[in-house]
């Protein structure tokens, strides 16, 4: 192997990268939960303690903020539809024993998008596992990119 490829290796291997890929595996998990519609799939990656905040964008362009404990994001609900949320390229952030992540994310039902918006995440570490402590999001169903 070169040099060059070596270092590259290396770069691509950085503990930095390591830790925000940590990070991104337990926001997927969450969402893996959300399509399996599996709440303890869900409740396993977050704190116990977490708060969600949820802004409705009506299309008057009026809000509501609702906050809730994390719990009741987690309660997934029972149906045959499939669910999938998914962010696109979320900006992670990592210092220390606390990360954010951050970016615009669709939830699709069925294959069509419903809605979408921007959403946060504030984790921690826990006995070395990435937790989920907050999760903030934007909700609007106009302007939304296709799936």
């Amino acid at each position: 192997m070169s040099l060059a490829l070596l270092l590259g290796a290396l770069v691509a291997l950085s503990p930095a990268d390591t830790e925000q890929a940590k990070v991104l595996a337990t926001i997927d998990a969450a969402f893996a939960g959300i399509t399996a519609r599996d709440s303890a799939a869900i409740a396993a990656q977050l704190r116990v303690t977490g708060t969600a905040t949820v802004i409705m964008e009506k299309p008057d362009g009026t809000r509501t903020v609702r906050n809730v404990p994390l719990a009741a994001w987690a309660e997934a609900s029972p149906g045959t539809e499939h669910y999938e949320e998914r962010m696109i390229a979320p900006e992670v952030r990592v210092e220390g024993e606390m990360a954010s992540v951050w970016g615009p994310y669709t939830f699709a039902i069925d294959g069509t998008v419903r809605h979408c918006g921007f959403q946060h995440f504030d984790l921690v570490r826990e006995a070395g596992q990435w937790k989920i402590q907050n999760v903030t999001w934007s909700v609007r169903t106009a302007g939304c990119p296709p799936k």
